[in-house]
């Protein structure tokens, strides 16, 4: 359990950054070059209710550039299997739809399924959008809730260093209720904004995250809104 809870936390908080900067010099980089640089951020150490020992959550790494299209047929999470057709993803647990001609599906060790904004044109901030979906199964989760995690995962961005929680919530979503946490952060030389969506059905556990540098976020929020209106829980 404490090592499904801290991989859990790690996989929700992946998040893709492209063609960011660390020196003026930068902005000469090829757009070609901006669209094949990834970066994961893992969580840290956390806790599990079942044992107040800690695990650490795997270090950073690069995650592989496996861009589908919408027609194929694609296995992808550890967890809750799903396939990307027609625009329509869909596992065991949910189902939504998201525009093939705007996102890029990315696989992602561990993660259900992750996309990355590909309608970016001549503006290089937006591929720094990301959603990525995340479910773990009632069997696995030992009596874990969706408060329980949304108060963990609170505790540990607040501990990382350049990480903020700006806002938490209960809410609904999707006809359920949900924990809504929104959280800045620093990657390098960009800031950036995170927002997670945790909630449950039946038990299961379905962790949303989506964000963007601060800059694109503002352009992409309404981009961001129609994935989240067509997100259905089983």
């Amino acid at each position: 359990m404490k090592k499904l809870l801290a991989s859990l936390m790690a996989l929700s908080m992946v998040f893709a950054v492209t063609g960011c900067s660390e020196s003026s010099d930068s902005s000469s980089e090829s757009k070609a070059e901006a669209k094949t640089t990834t970066t994961t951020t893992a969580a840290p150490a956390v806790e599990s209710k079942a044992d107040t020992t800690t695990t650490t959550a795997a270090p950073e790494e690069s995650a592989a550039d496996t861009t589908t299209s919408a027609n194929d047929t694609t296995s992808t999470g550890d967890e809750a299997k799903g396939t990307y057709k027609d625009n329509v993803y869909t596992s065991d647990l949910y189902t939504f739809k998201i525009d093939s001609k705007k996102w890029a599906m990315q696989e992602s060790a561990g993660v259900d399924v992750m996309f990355t904004y590909a309608d970016a044109g001549d503006d290089a901030e937006l591929e720094s959008a990301s959603i990525n979906v995340i479910s773990m199964s009632n069997d696995l989760l030992n009596g874990l809730t969706a408060s329980d995690y949304a108060d963990q995962i609170k505790q540990t961005y607040n501990s990382m260093d350049g990480y903020t929680v700006t806002n938490d919530k209960e809410d609904k979503f999707a006809g359920k209720d949900a924990y809504i946490v929104d959280v800045t952060g620093e990657i390098g030389s960009q800031k950036v904004l995170l927002n997670q969506i945790i909630t449950s059905d039946n038990g299961n556990l379905v962790v949303i995250t989506y964000g963007a540098s601060e800059n694109a976020y503002s352009k992409l929020s309404d981009e961001f809104k129609t994935v989240l209106d067509n997100f259905e829980l089983k």
